[in-house]
């Protein structure tokens, strides 16, 4: 499909809970390998927290006192 680079959130909580602990939450893909090779390959990275900002990094004012909101202008 000419794909550079594959990037998801939702897989299996067993695997997740696994390339966590071993850091391999990017790999490189190969698809079709047994008829292909090695020749084509897509990055292919799993997202730590869904599709959300990270935990420490609020968009909105609802933030509680310990994670304070990030505003660059007041009236927006």
């Amino acid at each position: 499909m000419g794909f550079d680079a594959y990037f998801f959130a939702r897989l299996d909580y067993q695997d997740k809970e696994k390339r966590l602990a071993e850091k391999t939450m990017e790999w490189d893909q190969r698809p079709m390998y047994d008829s292909l090779g090695d020749g084509p390959q897509i990055l292919t990275h799993a997202l730590y927290n869904f599709y959300n900002s990270p935990d420490s990094f609020d968009w909105d004012t609802t933030a509680d006192e310990n994670d304070p909101p990030f505003v660059t202008n007041e009236k927006l």
